[in-house]
């Protein structure tokens, strides 16, 4: 995720990469423990550069039916949420507007 932020830093205007935590960590102090070792091993020592939300409750990973992470989400530049996609999805719909995602359905209960 990080290299396609990168990647893509000249269309900054039509994309926005937001990583979700789950709700397991209830502060950011929290979070930056948890992170050492996975910004050691897998991030090369840098911090994301994009904005990470704390889901305190789970109540947004739970609506948005999130199994795993990292799951991609595509919000709009208007800030609506157009569905879950993989990265080569996020890279198609960029260069090409017609490309349609999975919707999320609200999930009952």
């Amino acid at each position: 995720m990080i290299k396609f932020y990168d990647k893509h830093a000249d269309k900054r205007d039509r994309f926005e990469l937001v990583a979700f935590h789950d709700a397991t960590g209830q502060n950011f102090a929290e979070l930056d423990a948890k992170l050492v070792e996975i910004r050691k091993k897998y991030w090369g020592g840098k911090k994301l550069p994009f904005p990470v939300l704390l889901d305190k409750t789970g109540a947004t990973i739970k609506d948005w039916d999130i199994m795993s992470f990292p799951t991609q989400v595509l919000i709009d530049p208007q800030g609506r949420l157009l569905g879950l996609a993989n990265l080569e999805t996020l890279e198609r719909a960029l260069n090409k507007k017609k490309d349609k995602v999975t919707k999320p359905q609200p999930r009952d209960g």
